[in-house]
């Protein structure tokens, strides 16, 4: 989807035009994601999904309709690790221009409340962002702020459940919005700290954080470490640390972990039964949407 002609065109229609016309990008997102990596989403899934994409809309709609400039390409380049290699940060933010005024918004799938919680860790990025912007740009910047993009989970379970009234109060409580500080004088360690990031990774130091460490909460989070980031990794089935954690957590993991390693089931077996229950799945949310 063509994003800026996208915008303009909703900018001329009403607010259900506009919703009818989310609902049509998004199911026409979600069947190119089908076709490229075979992605597949039960209903329910689907409509929670479009679900948080209209009330993400409603509740933002005015922000949006004053971005001046959108997925605005950041780069830093010619920079050096510690160990001597060349490397370059790259973001992309969005702009508002408004009385005399400049705000960058950095939109993050991460819980507000996370954010707020532990704002040092993304004032951090957008100390970076905002140094490109006024020092390599040279542009003015007044305002910085992360846009939560993921739905409390009170609103969410409203919602789910058809309480109408409770997330209408849900709706007015939530705040995406959360403003970041930034400090031009902690640019460069933010910046050391990427360098020593990409000597670890072409050194192939990769080692995992010790199980008490997936088992902590940050600030702001009902879930672990393994459950909001670990989750997020490809590599955690091979990794030493998410395995001890999830064959004794007592969680789903587990018993997906143990079914896995314990059960004598060959790997042909095994594939059928993915390959049966992905088609199954597949065709169940093709007939939904039809």
């Amino acid at each position: 989807m063509n994003e800026p002609a996208a915008a303009a065109d909703l900018a001329a229609l009403d607010d259900a035009a506009i919703e009818e016309r989310l609902r049509d990008f998004f199911f026409e997102n979600f069947e190119t994601l089908r076709l490229d990596g075979g992605h597949v989403l039960s209903p329910d899934a689907l409509e929670s999904g479009l679900q948080q994409v209209l009330l993400y809309w409603r509740k933002l709609k005015d922000l949006a309709g004053r971005v001046t400039e959108t997925e605005v390409r950041l780069t830093l380049p010619g920079q050096h690790t510690p160990e001597g290699r060349s490397f370059g940060i790259e973001g992309i933010v969005d702009i508002v221009r408004e009385d005399n005024r400049t705000t960058m918004y950095d939109i993050k799938t991460h819980e507000a409340d996370s954010v707020r919680a532990n704002i040092e860790q993304y004032a951090a990025q957008l100390n970076v962002y905002a140094h490109i912007w006024q020092n390599l740009r040279g542009q003015e910047l007044h305002e910085t702020a992360i846009i939560s993009t993921v739905l409390p989970p009170a609103l969410r379970q409203a919602v789910s459940t058809g309480q109408d009234e409770r997330a209408r109060r849900e709706m007015e409580r939530w705040d995406p919005v959360v403003p970041v500080p930034f400090d031009p004088g902690e640019v460069a360690a933010t910046i050391a700290d990427f360098g020593r990031a990409v000597d670890c990774i072409e050194n192939h130091e990769f080692a995992p954080p010790p199980v008490e460490v997936l088992k902590t909460r940050r600030p702001g989070q009902l879930r672990t470490f393994a459950a909001t980031v670990c989750v997020n990794c490809d590599a955690r089935f091979s990794c030493d640390s998410y395995r001890a954690y999830a064959l004794k957590s007592g969680t789903a993991a587990e018993r997906t972990f143990r079914q896995y390693f314990q059960e004598n089931i060959s790997d042909q077996d095994r594939d059928d039964w993915l390959v049966a229950g992905i088609s199954a799945n597949e065709s169940r949310g093709l007939n939904e949407l039809e």
